[in-house]
């Protein structure tokens, strides 16, 4: 919990606050130039205006901050996903994005790294990065995974217990026989050998990846592709779900015309049931619960207890980041801060960590230096140099443009 009179650092609002002292800075330099060259000289004007410039240009600059890069789906074919718009990105575009962060001299660590720099108050290099992929895709194994170790960079990838599909021997070579055998998820046997790997660690995304109604409002039918709201049922019982797209059928739930309920994730919102919210002891309950059940079923699998736990939807809540430390791990994700690891700001704790999720065709399509320049934009942006949020801003406006809204409750990490 955040120690009190500390909020917790939201990297949106302190950029704000310095894109305005920004701006005032460079119309100070504008007003100030055009009185002096007026007023004095055209030279004098000038100086006014650089001023202002290097004064604004200062104010942008504020490296130190190690971004977290999350992906989701590495595939070739990834439409057996129904947000795979969002989530999926093509294997040359992870290989691009990796040669870009080598060529412009990042250096990525180890989440652990970070975590164990943040909690010293030590330094990482000055240009550090972290991957994390989120929900142990089958083609991960095949696909992300051999371009990592070519590019010798660590990552993180984390699982939901419920999502480990059946199976205990590892799926080599299944990359060369088509789309069919990319889908799903990787099994306890191809999770053992990564987290034997010393590249990758596996650790925790909970148990079901869950959404829940949180109120009885509707927010419109369900529509024709029922299986973007597959999320909805992953909470009514436990079990195996890795192959809950072969449904051939929706259920009942999720019939077209169905009401669509407002939801939010299972570790964060509070289940509406009864025509009432639950209690915030029965919510800390249920999360305990799950939270203890992910780190043992989880550790069960790999031989050790999992030490991170990164949050379905990247969505907590005060509670369950008390329930997850309880549950034994080490950190959480769902930060918003900056995740500076020698300057350390109040209120931004050292064991919760600020995620940048990245897509493919981030320009809305194109050629792979698109997707270059747009990781670029990304990262720097999340490490503090706050010039490069104008490319990354274009970026995501071009891409709703010609692609549309990102949005459907699924489509989240």
């Amino acid at each position: 919990m955040t120690p009190a009179g500390d909020p917790p650092v939201d990297r949106r609002v302190l950029r704000r606050r310095v894109f305005r002292r920004a701006g005032a800075a460079l119309a100070g330099g504008i007003v100030a130039g055009a009185l002096a060259a007026l007023l004095v000289a055209p030279l004098a004007g000038l100086l006014c205006l650089a001023v202002g410039l290097a004064l604004a240009a200062r104010f942008l600059h504020n490296p130190g901050g190690v971004p977290i890069l999350v992906y989701h789906s590495v595939s070739p074919d990834a439409r057996w996903l129904p947000w795979a718009r969002n989530t999926s990105v093509r294997p040359e575009v992870l290989d691009i994005h990796l040669r870009t962060l080598r060529r412009d001299g990042w250096t990525i660590v180890p989440t652990e790294d970070l975590i164990a720099a943040r909690t010293a108050g030590a330094p990482l290099p000055p240009r550090a990065v972290v991957l994390q992929f989120d929900d142990a895709y089958l083609d991960n194994y095949l696909f992300a995974v051999p371009i990592l170790r070519d590019h010798a960079a660590p990552a993180t990838i984390f699982v939901s217990v419920d999502f480990v599909a059946p199976g205990d021997i590892a799926r080599d070579g299944a990359d060369r026989c088509g789309p069919s055998a990319w889908q799903g998820y990787m099994n306890a046997a191809e999770l053992r050998a990564l987290d034997a790997d010393p590249l990758f660690a596996i650790e925790a995304h909970g148990t079901d990846h869950a959404r829940i109604p949180v109120s009885a409002r509707s927010i419109g039918p369900v529509g024709r592709d029922w299986k973007v709201h597959a999320p909805l049922l992953w909470a009514a019982e436990q079990g195996d779900k890795s192959g809950w797209y072969r449904a051939p059928a929706p259920p009942p739930a999720l019939t077209p015309d169905a009401p669509l309920p407002e939801t939010d994730s299972a570790l964060a919102g509070r289940w509406w049931r009864d025509d009432g919210p639950e209690t915030d002891q029965a919510f800390r309950t249920r999360v305990a619960a799950m939270l203890g059940r992910a780190h043992r079923d989880l550790g069960a699998i790999l031989g050790r207890p999992p030490r991170i736990m990164a949050w379905p939807f990247d969505r907590s809540d005060p509670l369950s980041v008390a329930a997850a430390h309880e549950a034994g791990f080490l950190a959480v994700t769902g930060g918003r801060g900056e995740n500076r690891a020698d300057d350390v700001r109040p209120g931004d704790r050292p064991v919760i960590l600020s995620r940048v999720h990245l897509q493919d065709r981030a320009f809305g399509g194109g050629p792979l230096w698109l997707e270059a320049l747009a990781l670029r934009a990304r990262v720097n942006t999340a490490a503090g140099r706050l010039a490069w949020h104008i490319p990354a801003a274009l970026a995501t406006l071009i891409r709703r443009w010609r692609l549309g809204p990102s949005g459907t409750p699924g489509a989240a990490s």
